[in-house]
């Protein structure tokens, strides 16, 4: 195969709508090791757009044997060494098969910390790259991603490569470790076998909130209370109102209010009228997307993301792992 530029992008759909789009004329699908990428000219130079299918290296020990601990020793090694994952080697052969005659390289991946991770592990551990031109951009539009290509980085954003690594190395080291301590720990006291239990930087502050929130629950007394609402027809309109003592203690209390209240006339002692102005609501963000769709649909949150993430692979909308607010 002769020289051409070689695109790196996260996904094979993302792949596709790069091609498609910066393409001067027709695109040219080719398969091999049961994955596929994408050859096309612009400007006169032979392109080729290879995907990957998210991340191509798992972190793990440099010596994985045995259940030691601390562990602060690891390395990258390739997803599909992992059960499971198998199906990322073909990914990885095809990167590997097109890296020896690209004379140029791009990383086309999604512009956040994970994609500049995944871009730099491929460039580094595949391709022997220490550094690339870098596409940014946030939706898989024609103009986005022809705007992108026409105004290239000369470097990928190493900032976000080294936020994106070391926030895999510390999650590795910090859930491999408490993992096994606590695995071992229980092993030790139950003398019951081996059950592992697992933790990390997110899972084990989450499990802890939820342990609080359950044993909260378990220890509530509930305790009596009375209330007192007054059911007035105005205008063919029912309006309800709570006595001013919001929530009674004493039952003998409530009766005797509503003893009080029973066959009197009702009277308003003043109106209020307040003008405001409602602002137009921000547009979504992650949080916020979970949010209401699980209100109005149902979906968990994985499943909202799911779909957006197919969404932005589409084209329909930008990128949405990102806190900011331009969905």
């Amino acid at each position: 195969m002769s020289s051409f530029i070689l695109l790196i992008s996260e996904k094979p759909q993302a792949a596709m709508r790069i091609a498609s789009a910066l393409a001067t004329n027709s695109v040219k699908k080719v398969s091999k090791h049961g994955a596929y990428w994408f050859e096309f000219d612009k400007n006169g130079k032979k392109h080729v757009c290879v995907p990957a299918a998210g991340h191509l290296f798992r972190l793990d020990t440099e010596n994985s044997s045995g259940w030691n601990y601390p562990v602060f020793d690891v390395k990258w090694i390739p997803t599909f060494t992992k059960k499971g994952s198998e199906f990322t080697k073909k990914y990885y052969k095809n990167i590997e098969t097109l890296a020896k005659n690209a004379d140029e390289f791009i990383v086309a991946t999604d512009y956040d910390t994970e994609g500049e991770v995944i871009g730099y592990n491929i460039l580094k551990l595949i391709c022997n790259k220490d550094d690339a031109k870098r596409m940014k951009f946030s939706t898989l539009t024609k103009p986005d991603l022809v705007e992108a290509y026409e105004n290239l980085m000369e470097h990928i954003d190493f900032g976000q490569v080294e936020a994106g690594l070391t926030r895999h190395h510390l999650d590795f080291i910090w859930g491999i470790n408490t993992t096994r301590a606590l695995t071992l720990a229980l092993k030790n006291y139950l003398d019951k076998g081996f059950q592992v239990v697992s933790t990390g930087r997110v899972q084990g502050p989450t499990l802890a909130i939820l342990t609080e929130r359950e044993i909260e629950i378990k220890n509530f007394k509930p305790v009596p209370y009375w209330q007192l609402e007054l059911k007035v027809l105005v205008d063919g309109e029912i309006i309800i109102a709570l006595h001013e003592t919001e929530k009674f203690w004493e039952k003998d209390q409530a009766e005797n209010v509503f003893n009080k209240c029973t066959g009197k006339d009702a009277k308003v002692d003043g109106v209020e009228r307040k003008e405001y102005q409602l602002n137009q609501p921000l547009p979504f963000d992650t949080t916020s997307l979970q949010t209401e769709a699980y209100k109005v649909f149902g979906f968990s949150p994985t499943q909202t993301l799911a779909i957006a993430e197919d969404l932005y692979t589409q084209g329909f909308i930008s990128y949405p792992r990102t806190g900011s607010q331009k969905f």
